[in-house]
This record gives structure tokens, C-alpha cells and sequence, in this order.
């Protein structure tokens, strides 16, 4: 920015002249009256009042006064903007204060118009001098910008450093001695003097008042008192005073402060501008009123000018369009002063297009002419203030836009001033432009602006946006849907400064080149451009440190901004270098270059590295580094850097000059070492293995190939000697040169066989000498006595010429890890198998690696055996014994993983070693050191759960071979070639079968009781834990033995669970049982009866299923075993067969004769919702006498409620006598039938089952293979022979 006046580039803030803070105070000072209008020659150094010398206290004295302490910060705190600030983000309540005299001047609004003499004195006409006028006005003759000028920046300093739009003066109140004692009152002299000194004080403020007045400016005084006149009660009172007295305003015209804290001085003055912001709002308001009516009333163009004293007219007068240009431009500073940016931008707009308009015709302005360069100056300021209002609103691609179109319009209006791109004015005005706004941007960011990150927009928006640019906007159409649709110009984004800077670089050079083409032509043919002020001052230019300087900027800007990994900073550096070569500042250059290489290597730009090898390698013979000139010079041999054929071929020969040319640096110099592994070497290096994989101590035939460039024949190279290396610290392959040889193009060396190790060198002889395109095929094999994976790492090629020694390690081409492509004389990889045919032939090679081989260890040679008592058994903690035999001849180091594979019904299995236990998994068992021969047994256990199937189990064996004493020692690899050790992997899949320890079989019978039914209405039903049995369940458990080894029963134990509808009534097992623990063998029984009582609700009717109130737990084991197992024997739910009206007769067995035998007959209605009508009859029988009713009427059974029909028999016969039969029949009324005429209801008397109480036993309703027993169809008595029988004794 130094490039253009600062005044005009500058954030403009209010301006505010502080005064009576300072003594001495460096302020500018205004022209006095003399008609001195030559701003810039105006004095610096202000006016000292007398009043402000101090009487003379000592320095500690004044160091110690608060006053003086309170002036000091307020100085500070005052002055706070920085003068001349570009880029403001605390614009707006602030002001830009300056601290002057009391006594400062302003310069004069208007003065007569004179005319200079002759001898520079200027001098008056009064017969036609015309109305006073503004010392820096076109019409004045003394003016600078008499008689056609446009803008001074002298006129832009007077309103930010000259004429204030506040004056602020600070004043010290007077003040009396304290008084002794608060009832002591004031002295009349003292009252009189204090009266004076306020007088006096007015007065001053008065005079200033006028000065200030005259202006528009606001004056503000600010009183200085102490703490102790705050509370004076005459402090108003002489205020008021001192205001009447003054002529000041009422509002914000009178502060008093006393000494106070820093942070309420900065409240205070914080405070004062606020307060006085209005105020200089109104001042600069009232300047743009005064402009537009002057606006409104433009002279005319043949306005009066004066003449010399010679009387001739000096220039022609200012055009309209250029007082326009004025005016504008005055609005838009005066709105800057105010904050109204969007207002500024306005006027600003229309001053640039006034402008472009006077540019458009050279008759108003005349190009090369210092009104015209005064006239470019101002737009290009113009245009950098409307990108800066642009971009304080965050219109960044507006500001964008206005700085694109001025440089276009400015590009086209230099073609006719006749400085076009041709030119180096042209370029400068470029590049010039591009720095300004690349200085404006970092400033901004560096106040903490943020370049807004161009959103990609989605093809929902585009196709919205589409949609409303199509219908010309709708509801949901927004300003950047529309701008995706139409497209953004990637010009008018914002780019960070570095673009900027880059681009002024760019334009640097071409003004560089510029001016060289027009050096060149007027030295050849002198010219008129010789002469121009121009050419000369573009001679003074140091150009290319202007473009290094710009570089640099873009590149640390570049580096700052840059997201992920950006190139363009390397390309910049790039340019650096080559700037630096190009100024003849070679060891700069190298720097740049060598870091900018490394990169380029790194990510293979050949394109890009070959001109950058070109410029070093000439940098190094310029700086006279011998080393780094062999070192470019190889890698351009490789490269193939030099397009010229014949320079290209004369490479190796320049080579051989250097190094006998050229001393050693040091007599004690160590060889030099070129290695270039990211760059393409000058031989290609190839190696092909036969075979893949090899054993310990078996060869490994290999070939090396070295092929020389197919355009450059390295036949010169002093090479001595060749060393093939096989990674690690293994001794190499040494061959040396020897003259003779082969010269076809493909020469086979034999180099023998190689062992690996740390001493042993082999050593050979070959030609060393390669011609175009030739390739030498090195052949032999390889031993290793240590596993590995072997291949040829690097092929040294060691150059002596003179004193100096040079090593080339150049890194063998491998398919796993390539950095350059091989020449096509070795890709794809193929083996040499004969030369005694023209051309050679080759067999490819498809294997993958081909380039590497594997060196294994010989196989581990383990024999596994399992031994379990198969099959295994459910929650059996199921041993597995494992045994290991080590058939080596090496001992072996095993450990052991087994894995559990998972079941099919996804249960939980466990696995058990050692102190291991594990559901899946169990790694790392250490089955120690096995000596050769010896066997290894340990022993893992299977716990099984779930469902019976099949177990699976992995085996991994790890094996590494013990080596107390080797013969080689290891060698020292690199993580990518080192091998596995000496170690192997056995894998073995065991499968267990699985089988449930014990099966059970449970038959279930059922019998009713015969005892009463609760009735309904007992109350008793409903309490908490009655039980109300009717059924009785009868089951027989049988527990046994399926597997083919013997168990042991320990105990059988019942484990009862709450059942509300069972329960257990006995069982036949005992705690005290002797019989347990016994032995049962294979398909062997062991039996259990119990039986449980059953409670018939409402849910056993619905679903027929009661669950077992238990079940049982077996302990078992193997025979032999250390430990029982548990087995969860269930037994199934019962399901009781449904009854609905039923008949149970209870009778003894036996009798004696004649005597009397009662007989209940008790008859249930379990049915849940129907009633009995019931009709009792009794049958007569020759054996029994039967005393009770024949033949009755039963009263009506509710739903689960029984009656009990009581009887007395007399025997009359012995032996086997049946009783008399009893029959139950349900009327049941069927309603209307079709076939009943009469409307009568049809009966049907339905037949009740009577059962004998000691034969009732049925299976389950669901069992179809057991039926109930046969009811007879005429109703009756339900039994295995048709009727009850019991045995008659005989009386004794």
C-alpha cells in the first residue's frame, strides 16, 4: 500500500481534537491567514500557549500530583486508534483523536483568490479576484489543484488530521485551600478570587467556543477537579456559571472528572465519545448538505479563471463530469465518516464511473500528464475502498466483481493511452493492483475476517433453483438458489491474499520481461522511451527482488491456508528457485531446490524435476560445489534431463572431466556416496529367483540384470568394481572390472556359489563396461543357514578416477516395493536360459515375487494323539487326554491353543486347562521344551450343556526349534526381510460326540376321589392356599443307564416347585433309601412311584394341563470317578381326563355273612356351568338283603358339588357275591322338536356312570391307546366284569 497515499485508502473515523492534556503536544498546525494554502509545506510543530508552562514544581512533586497522573492515563486512554488505520473492526462509536494546544489553529475555510508573481510571491487583484474560495479549490490560482484537478490527498488529510468534528478541552477547576473545620465559614476575599478565576475560565472557553462555532464543530469541556470539590455545595452554582458565562450547550458541552480508577477513566472516556458520537455525525451531515447544494449548482465550464501575472491563463478549466467526480466523492467520504457504508458505496460507484467517463476522452484527460496519473491514482484507491466496504458486509463476491471490473476497464483504457500489455507500465499497473488488495486481505484476516468456503450446492437446490429462475422467483426462491443456477463465476470468488501475491508475481515478471524486450531494442536502435522519466525509473527497479519478495508472501500464505496436501506451495518455491537463479543468487537457489526435489522425487513429477535438475545442476557449477555437481550430473544421466542428443551423450564424458579436473575437497575424504533411491539411476537393476521358497541350507539359483539406458552409452564410466548385496550385514558379491569380454547386447557373468554370512566374500571378475541398451545378466546361487526371505537388496557400482572414489548403491527393482518402473529390457521378469541363439532367449517368469525367495525352516515333525472315553456326557467335566510326541531331531519349543467351536444350538460349552477356562477359547498353553523322542501328555476336560450332538474342537501346536549352539549367527534384517523363525504350526479337529447321561421314561395314571365336593357357596374356597383336590395323578419314573460305560447313582433327590394345581401326596423315595448309591449298568432301570394330588379350576378344564410341582436331580458318575454330576430330570405336566357326571361306589372288599355291610354311592357333577336332575334306581340281588332307597329323586346337583347316597347290604351266600345294581339317570329336557306336534318338551333320561371306587384308574384323554372303560348303554355300574363284586366270609 505504500504505492498510494494513505489518506486516500485510509478507515475514516470522526476525527476529535483533544486539547489541555499535553504541553507541547506534536499536533498539526493549521495555515495562518497570510494566504499560506500550500498544505503539505505546513509546519508540524504546534503553537505553545504561555499559559500551559508550568510554574515550575519539581519532577517528583509533579510525578506525585494525581492530576498529573489522571493526565498521563487520560493521554493514554484517550489516543487509543492508531492514525492511518486501512482495515477498522471496531469502526463505529469511535473516534480518531489527536492531542493538541489549547491554543491550536484551524486552517482557513476560504481565502481571496491571488495569483503568483513571477518570483513565487503570490499577489492580489482586486479589480477581478471574485468571491473568497477554499485554499485547495480547482478555481483557486494557489491551489495545487489549480486550475483542472480532481482530488488532493492534502484535502482528505484536512478532515482527518486537520479539522476536527469535536473539540474536547479539558480545564482545571479552580479550587480554595480546605478549610480548617466544617463550621468555620468562607472568607469573602476567597469567594471573590474563586469568582475571578471562573471568569477567567469562561472566557477562555469562550474564545475557543468562537473558533469552534464558526466551524459547526462541537466543543466539549471537560472540568478537572478533586474528589473533595465533587461534594462542595457550590459546585453547581459555579457550573451553572461557568456555562451561561461561555455560551455552551446544554447537552453534553460540560463534564467534570476527578481522579479516579483506570477501568472508570476508561468508562468515563468510553462514555464521552458516545455521547459526542451524535454530534460529529451531525457535523459531517451538515458538510454533505453543504455539498449537495453546490452539486446543484456546478460552475460552468468557462468559469473566471485568473490569469498570471504575465496574463496568460494557466490550463483549462475543470469540466463538469470532473466537478462531479468532486463532489461524489466528497459525499462518499463524508458518509464513511458517519457509517453509512452502504450510502458511501453509492457515491464512491457513481466518482468511478464519473472517472471512467473523463478516461474515456483524452481530450479531458490527456494520458501521461499529471492530472491524468493524478486521475488514476484516485480510481484505483476507489476501487480498493469499494472492495473494502464490500467485504466489511461480507459481499465477497461483490467485491470481487468491482475489483475484476476495474482492472478490465482500466485494461482496455490503457490500449488507447498506449500502454497496453506490451508495455511495462502496463504489468506494473497490474501487478501493483493485485499486491494492494493482497495487503488489504491479510490485514483484514488479520483482524479476523474469514474468507467464506464456497458451498457445493446439491441437485435438489440446483433443481429448485432451475424451477424458480424458469417461474422468475417464488416463495422459496433465494438470492443463492439463483446464483447456483446461473453459475458462479469462479472469478469473483474470494481467494486468500497468497493468490494475490502470486498473481502480482506473475505480472512482476511480465513487466520484467517487458522492459527487457525494451532495453534490448533501444540499445540496438535509441529511441524516444530512452528519454521518458518512466525508463528511467524502471531501470532503478530491483525486479526480481520485487518478485522474490511476492513469492515468498504467496508462499507462506499459500503454506497457511493450505487444506490437506497442496502442491501449490511447492510449485511456488519452485518459482523462488527460479527467480534466484535467474538474479545470478545461486547458494539461495540451491536451498529452494533441494527442498522442492524432494518433493518431486517423493511423488515421481518428472516433468517437473527435469527443468529444476537442469537450473541446479548449472546453480552447483556457478557456487563451485564440486560434490553436488557429480551428484546432478548422475542423476541427470538417469533422468534423461537434456533434450539435445549430443549434450545428452557427452554426460558421461563431462563426468570423467570433472573428477580429473577437480581436487578433492579433503586429502582424508571418505568415498563419496550418491544414493538416490527416489530417483530413476543410471542402470537399471533387476533380479529374477528360480524359485520361490527353499529350505535351510538349500541354493537358491538366481540372476541379476544391469541394463544401460537405450540412449546413452556409459562405456567412459571409470567403473572398478561391482558389489551385489542380499539385504542384512551379509558380506557381498564383489566383481570386479576386467577388460575383454562379450560385446553383444546381452552378457551372461557367472558369479558362483554364494553362503550368507558376516565373513565370507566372493569374489569375480567381468566387464564393467556397458554400451547402449546393453544388459549383463549376473548368475549364480545362494545359500542361507538361517530362515529368510532372500533377495538382492542393492548393487553398489564404484567409480575411481584420479583421487576420487564414488559409490552408487542403486536399490534393485522388486515387485513388492517398485518406486520406478523398470525399462522395458526388464519387465516382465524372465530367466536367461541360452546366448548361443541370436537374440538371447528368456523364459518368463509368472510367479508373483518373483524377485524375492523364501528361505523356510525345515518342517516341525510332531505325531498328536487324543485319548477320552468316548462318548461324553451332558454337565460332565469330560476328559480329553493329549499326548505329543516330538519325532524332530531338533528340540521343540510348544505351545498350544485349542479352540471351541460353537454348537449348533448355541449353548454354553466350557473348556478347562489347567488353571484355564475359557467359553471359546483358551491360547497360549505352554507345553514346554520336548526333547527329541519324547512324549508330552497333558489332559484338558469338556463341560457340555445344552442339547446332546456333537463337540468340536480345534488344536493349534506352535513349534519353534531350540538352537543352543548354531553355527551362523542371525542376521540382522530389516522388518520388511525378516522371515518367520524357525517355528511351525500342527493343526488337528477333534470331534466329541455328546449324549445325555440319563434318560427317563414317566407313565401317568389318574384316579377320582371320592370324597365331597366343596359346594360353591363355601367361602372357604376363596382363601389364600386352599387346596381342593378331586383327582389323583399316579406316576412311574423310570431313570436309566443308555450309554455304554456303567453309572453310579449317588442319591435321587425331589426338588419341589409352587404349583397352585398340584401337589405331591408320596413317594416312593426315601432319604434313608440303603439301595443308594448303587450301580447301574448299561440299559439298567431304576424306578420311582409318586403320587400327587390334583386341583380341577377353571384353567385345567380350558387347557388341560397341569405342571409337575418339581422335578428330580440325579447325582451321577462314572464309575471310577473322583466327582458326581448333577442331572435335572423333568417330568411332564399332567393331564387329567375330564368327567362330567359321574358315580363312585365305595364298598369293602370282603363281608362277613349275615352281617350288615354299608355302601356309600356318591355322585359328583363336575361339569362348570350345567345342573343335575338326578333319578336314583336300585336293582334287587339273590345275595344281598339291601335296606335304603329303590327308587328316588335326587336333589338338583349344582355345577362341582356331589351328593352321597348311603346303603346297608346283608350278605345271604358266601364266596364271590356281586351287589345289587345301581343305576343314575340325568333328565335332560331337549327343548321343542320339529316332530313334537302337541308343543310338548322332550325328556331324555341320559345315563350316569357309576365306577367302583377301588377300580378307578385311566390314562391321560390324550393317550388314544388307553380308553376308559366300557359304560353301559342302559346305564349302571362301570367295572371290569359289569358289577361290583366282594368277597362273603363266613361267620365264625
Amino acid at each position: 500500500m505504500n504505492s498510494y497515499p494513505i489518506e486516500l485508502l485510509a478507515q475514516y473515523a470522526p476525527l476529535m481534537f483533544v486539547a489541555g492534556l499535553t504541553e507541547g503536544a506534536q499536533a498539526p498546525q493549521s495555515p495562518s491567514s497570510s494566504h499560506q494554502t500550500n498544505l503539505n509545506n505546513t509546519p508540524s510543530s504546534p503553537i505553545q500557549s504561555p499559559k500551559s508552562q508550568p510554574d515550575g514544581p519539581s519532577l517528583n512533586g509533579r510525578l506525585n500530583d494525581p492530576f498529573e497522573s489522571l493526565i498521563s492515563r487520560l493521554r493514554t486512554t484517550m489516543a487509543t486508534r492508531r492514525k492511518g488505520t486501512v482495515w477498522d473492526t471496531e469502526r463505529g462509536k469511535s473516534f480518531q483523536v489527536i492531542l493538541v494546544d489549547k491554543n491550536i489553529r484551524f486552517p482557513p475555510r476560504k481565502i481571496q483568490p491571488t495569483s503568483p508573481r513571477q518570483d513565487g510571491s503570490p499577489v492580489q487583484h482586486p479589480q477581478n479576484y471574485g468571491p473568497p474560495r477554499s485554499p485547495l479549490s480547482p478555481l483557486t490560482p494557489s491551489s495545487p489543484l489549480y486550475p483542472d484537478g480532481l482530488i488532493a490527498p492534502i484535502w482528505v488529510r484536512k478532515h482527518i488530521e486537520l479539522v476536527p468534528s469535536v473539540f474536547v478541552l479539558f480545564l482545571r477547576l479552580s479550587e480554595s485551600p480546605a478549610m480548617a473545620s466544617p463550621l468555620e465559614g468562607r472568607q469573602e476575599i476567597e469567594k471573590e478570587e474563586e469568582r475571578k478565576r471562573d471568569a477567567e475560565l469562561a472566557a477562555e472557553i469562550l474564545q475557543r467556543k468562537k473558533t469552534t462555532s464558526e466551524r459547526g464543530i462541537k466543543l466539549t469541556v471537560v472540568l478537572l477537579a478533586s474528589r473533595r470539590m465533587l461534594d462542595d455545595p457550590s459546585l453547581d452554582t459555579r457550573l451553572s456559571f461557568i456555562r451561561r458565562q461561555s455560551n455552551l450547550d446544554t447537552r453534553a458541552a460540560l463534564f467534570v472528572l476527578s481522579p479516579v480508577s483506570q477501568p472508570e477513566l476508561a468508562d468515563f472516556v468510553k462514555s464521552l465519545q458516545s455521547a459526542l458520537y451524535e454530534s460529529a455525525k451531525d457535523y459531517y451531515a451538515a458538510h454533505s448538505k453543504r455539498i449537495r447544494r453546490k452539486r446543484h449548482r456546478q460552475p460552468q465550464a468557462n468559469a473566471t479563471i485568473l490569469p498570471n501575472a504575465n496574463g496568460a491563463l494557466i490550463g483549462r478549466p475543470l469540466r463538469e463530469i470532473g466537478w462531479i467526480v468532486r463532489y461524489e466523492y466528497k459525499l462518499a467520504l463524508f458518509a464513511e465518516f458517519r457509517m453509512e457504508e452502504e450510502l458511501a458505496r453509492k457515491h464512491y460507484e457513481d466518482c468511478w464511473s464519473a472517472l471512467v467517463e473523463m478516461f474515456g476522452s483524452t481530450a479531458i484527460l490527456p494520458p501521461r500528464t499529471k492530472r491524468w496519473a493524478e486521475a488514476k491514482v484516485l480510481a484505483d484507491c476507489i476501487a480498493i475502498k469499494l472492495c473494502k466496504l464490500y467485504l466489511y458486509s461480507n459481499e465477497c463476491s461483490m467485491a470481487m466483481s468491482v475489483f475484476n471490473r476495474h482492472l478490465h476497464k482500466f485494461a482496455d483504457l490503457s490500449k488507447g493511452w498506449g500502454i497496453g500489455e506490451e508495455t511495462f507500465e502496463f504489468w506494473s499497473w497490474m501487478a501493483r493492483q493485485h499486491r494492494i488488495l493482497a495487503e488489504l486481505l491479510e490485514l483484514a484476516l488479520r483482524a479476523g475476517f474469514k474468507i467464506p468456503v464456497i458451498p457445493t450446492p446439491t441437485a435438489a437446490a440446483l433443481g429448485a433453483a432451475g424451477h424458480m429462475v424458469g417461474g422468475y422467483g417464488g416463495v422459496n426462491g433465494t438470492k443463492e438458489s439463483l446464483a447456483f443456477s446461473m453459475g458462479l463465476n469462479p472469478a469473483n470468488i474470494l481467494q486468500h491474499p497468497g493468490y494475490h501475491y502470486y498473481t502480482a508475481a506473475k505480472c512482476t515478471l511480465q513487466r520484467y520481461e517487458r522492459f527487457l524486450a525494451i532495453l534490448e531494442q533501444e540499445t540496438a536502435q535509441p529511441g524516444t522511451m530512452s528519454q521518458s522519466p518512466g525508463f528511467a525509473n524502471e531501470k532503478k527497479v530491483e525486479h526480481h527482488a520485487v518478485v522474490i519478495e511476492l513469492y515468498i508472501k504467496a508462499y507462506e500464505l499459500f503454506k497457511k491456508f493450505r487444506t490437506g496436501q497442496s502442491r501449490q506451495t511447492v510449485y511456488i518455491a519452485h518459482r523462488i528457485a527460479e527467480t534466484y537463479y535467474a538474479s545470478g543468487n545461486y547458494d539461495a537457489a540451491i536451498r529452494f531446490f533441494e527442498r522442492i526435489a524432494r518433493m518431486y522425487r517423493r511423488e515421481q513429477w518428472s516433468d517437473l524435476l527435469k527443468p529444476i535438475l537442469s537450473m541446479w545442476y548449472d546453480c552447483a557449477r556457478q557456487s563451485g560445489d564440486i560434490e553436488l555437481t557429480i551428484k546432478l550430473l548422475i542423476e541427470i544421466m538417469g533422468s534423461n534431463v537434456v533434450q539435445d542428443e549430443e549434450e545428452h551423450a557427452s554426460l558421461p564424458d563431462d563426468l570423467v572431466a570433472i573428477l580429473k579436473n577437480s581436487p578433492l575437497p579433503s586429502p582424508e575424504s571418505s568415498p563419496l556416496t550418491i544414493d538416490l533411491p527416489e530417483s530413476p539411476a543410471i542402470f537399471d537393476c533387476g533380479a529374477v529367483f528360480w524359485r520361490s521358497d527353499v529350505s535351510v541350507g538349500e541354493s537358491a539359483p538366481f540372476q541379476l540384470f544391469v541394463a544401460s539406458p537405450s540412449n546413452l552409452s556409459l562405456s567412459s564410466l571409470p567403473i572398478t568394481s561391482l558389489r551385489i548385496y542380499f539385504g542384512g550385514d551379509h558380506s557381498p558379491i564383489v566383481v570386479s572390472h576386467t577388460a575383454g569380454g562379450q560385446s553383444d547386447d546381452v552378457r551372461r557373468v557367472n558369479v558362483g556359489h554364494m553362503l550368507l554370512d558376516k565373513k565370507t566374500e566372493l569374489n569375480t571378475k567381468a566387464n564393467l563396461r556397458w554400451n547402449v541398451g546393453q544388459t549383463q545378466v549376473f548368475a549364480g546361487t545362494v545359500t542361507s543357514m538361517v530362515p529368510l526371505i532372500l533377495k538382492v537388496s542393492k548393487v553398489v557400482f564404484v567409480l575411481k578416477e584420479g583421487d576420487w572414489t564414488i559409490e552408487i548403491p542403486i536399490h534393485v527393482h522388486t515387485s513388492q516395493n517398485s518406486t520406478f518402473k523398470p525399462r522395458p529390457a526388464l519387465a516382465p521378469p524372465r530367466w536367461l536360459s541360452s546366448l548361443s541363439d541370436q537374440p538371447a532367449r528368456f523364459i518368463p517368469v509368472y510367479r508373483t515375487n518373483s524377485s524375492t525367495t523364501n528361505v523356510r525352516p525345515k518342517p516341525h515333525l510332531l505325531d498328536l494323539q487324543f485319548e477320552h472315553p468316548s462318548p461324553a456326557y451332558m454337565n460332565e467335566r469330560y476328559p480329553i487326554q493329549m499326548n505329543i510326541k516330538n519325532n524332530d531331531e531338533r528340540e521343540l519349543e510348544l505351545i498350544v491353543d485349542v479352540l471351541l467351536q460353537p454348537s449348533e444350538d448355541e449353548s454354553v460349552n466350557r473348556i478347562l486347562f489347567e488353571d484355564q477356562e475359557s467359553t471359546s477359547l483358551i491360547k497360549g498353553l505352554s507345553f514346554g521344551t520336548v526333547a527329541p523322542g519324547q512324549i508330552v501328555t497333558k489332559t484338558m476336560f469338556l463341560v457340555s450343556s445344552g442339547t446332546p450332538g456333537n463337540r468340536i474342537l480345534d488344536i493349534s501346536i506352535q513349534s519353534k526349534a531350540i538352537c543352543k549352539s548354531p553355527s551362523f549367527p542371525t542376521s540382522t534384517l530389516s522388518p520388511h526381510d525378516s522371515p518367520a523363525s524357525d517355528t511351525s504350526e500342527t493343526l488337528e479337529t477333534l470331534m466329541v460326540p455328546v449324549k445325555q447321561p440319563i434318560t427317563s421314561h414317566t407313565e401317568t395314571a389318574y384316579h377320582r376321589l371320592a370324597g365331597p365336593l366343596r359346594s360353591l357357596l363355601d367361602l372357604t374356597l376363596f382363601d389364600h392356599g386352599v387346596f381342593n383336590p378331586s383327582v389323583q395323578a399316579i406316576t412311574t419314573t423310570k431313570i436309566g443307564n443308555d450309554g455304554p460305560w456303567d453309572l453310579e447313582i449317588g442319591k435321587v433327590v425331589w426338588k419341589p416347585v409352587d404349583v397352585a394345581q398340584a401337589r405331591l401326596f408320596d413317594t416312593s423315595m426315601d432319604p434313608d433309601d440303603d439301595s443308594l448309591p448303587l450301580v447301574l449298568p448299561p440299559r439298567d432301570y431304576y424306578a420311582i412311584v409318586s403320587r400327587y394330588n390334583l386341583a380341577l379350576d377353571e384353567s385345567v378344564r380350558t387347557d388341560h394341563s397341569i405342571p409337575c410341582p418339581g422335578h428330580l436331580e440325579v447325582s451321577w458318575k462314572r464309575e471310577g470317578a473322583d466327582s458326581f454330576n448333577t442331572t435335572v430330570v423333568a417330568l411332564p405336566s399332567f393331564n387329567p381326563p375330564q368327567d362330567g357326571i359321574i358315580g363312585i361306589l365305595l364298598s369293602p372288599a370282603t363281608a362277613k355273612l349275615h352281617q350288615p355291610v354299608p355302601i356309600t354311592l356318591t355322585i359328583q357333577n363336575r361339569q362348570a356351568a350345567h345342573t343335575a336332575d338326578l333319578i336314583l334306581q336300585t336293582e334287587s340281588s339273590e345275595a344281598f338283603v339291601i335296606a335304603g332307597p329303590r327308587s328316588c329323586r335326587l336333589p338338583t346337583l349344582l355345577p362341582s358339588t356331589s351328593v352321597d347316597v348311603r346303603f346297608n347290604v346283608v350278605p345271604l351266600m358266601c364266596g364271590m357275591c356281586r351287589l345289587p345294581t345301581f343305576k343314575v339317570f340325568d333328565r335332560r329336557r331337549l327343548g321343542l322338536q320339529p316332530q313334537d306336534s302337541e308343543g310338548e318338551e322332550t325328556i331324555v333320561m341320559q345315563p350316569v356312570p357309576i365306577v367302583d371306587e377301588r377300580w378307578d384308574l385311566r390314562r391321560s384323554d390324550k393317550d388314544e391307546k388307553e380308553l376308559p372303560l366300557h359304560v353301559p348303554a342302559s346305564g349302571g355300574l362301570l367295572s371290569p366284569r359289569d358289577g361290583v363284586v366282594i368277597v362273603v366270609l363266613p361267620t365264625t
